[in-house]
């Protein structure tokens, strides 16, 4: 009975990490994710709001009927190749009213956003199971220790009632041991 609780106990701890290394991998890349997110909100904040100086004066230079296409201008690509045909069909709208100019700037950002936030959740799964294991091996340790003890007592009754105390714990803990996915080792 030692030596199985051993090899449980074992197995539970080897799982407990190899979780915990899955979370903490995951959890890595959320943060990765989570950068370049916010780096691309950056960039886009920034070029918005160059490109709505630039947008002002092209409808200035529209409504006193010059090109707005000619001189030299700071916009951003997608300001012209986007919203400035807009602006040429309706110089009084709004460069937030051109959807495909704001989805090119802001929806690649939320998607690389959302992707990140998978990883976040399987960091959280990971960690979850990592915690289990670990619950796990403190409680195997007690089955272990009980077992232990055994040897010591002489009282027949009092020794199967520990025995079985950790027969118990040992049942238990294989239940929650096989909730638990196996983990692979990565090579």
């Amino acid at each position: 009975m030692l030596g199985v609780i051993s090899v449980i106990t074992a197995w539970a701890g080897v799982q407990s990490s190899l979780h915990g290394d899955g979370s903490n991998t995951a959890l890595a890349a959320y943060m990765r994710g989570l950068n370049e997110s916010h780096n691309m909100y950056l960039t886009s904040e920034l070029k918005y709001r160059t490109d709505l100086v630039v947008w002002a004066d092209k409808q200035t230079i529209l409504s006193k009927g010059g090109n707005i296409y000619s001189g030299y201008s700071a916009g951003s690509a997608e300001l012209f190749e986007l919203a400035l045909p807009i602006l040429a069909e309706k110089p009084e709208s709004q460069l937030a009213e051109c959807k495909a100019y704001m989805d090119t700037l802001y929806v690649p950002q939320g998607e690389v956003f959302d992707n990140a936030l998978k990883f976040l959740n399987e960091s959280e799964t990971l960690s979850e199971y990592s915690d289990r294991l670990q619950m796990l091996t403190a409680l195997l340790a007690i089955a272990l220790f009980m077992l232990g003890i055994t040897s010591v007592i002489r009282a027949q009754k009092l020794k199967f009632a520990v025995v079985l105390g950790a027969i118990i714990i040992a049942f238990f803990s294989l239940a929650v041991l096989f909730s638990v996915p196996v983990a692979g080792v990565p090579w």
